[in-house]
């Protein structure tokens, strides 16, 4: 039976400590103008922070928008984590962007 191949020209990814030492966060945030506290790990509120700026869209906006695809059994914090892996799956397909605003029922001035 043959070895798997090994490159070690290949760089490894090393993670920070925040990403993966799974700490619980919590921060308010406004989902459809009613506020509400959210607890995740730091690297999901950095991806949010990132998918937000990307997405040109507060994070209440952007939490507004995975909240109104909630499964009714499904907690707001499993919704945000199930959004934030088809995000980054979607944009490692080459898709650019979900665009989220257009994805949702959101005026495009909304101010939260």
């Amino acid at each position: 039976m043959n070895a798997p191949h090994t490159r070690s020209d290949i760089p490894v990814y090393e993670p920070h400590d925040l990403e993966v030492d799974g700490q619980l966060i919590s921060h308010n945030v406004w989902v459809d103008g009613h506020r509400t506290s959210v607890r995740l790990e730091a690297v999901m509120w950095q991806a949010l922070h990132e998918i937000a700026e990307r997405e040109e869209l507060t994070i209440h906006q952007v939490i507004t928008i995975v909240s109104r695809r909630q499964h009714q059994n499904a907690s707001l914090t499993a919704t945000i984590r199930a959004f934030l892996v088809a995000y980054y799956r979607a944009v490692s397909r080459g898709i650019a962007t979900l665009m989220l605003r257009e994805l949702s029922d959101l005026p495009s001035d909304m101010k939260l």
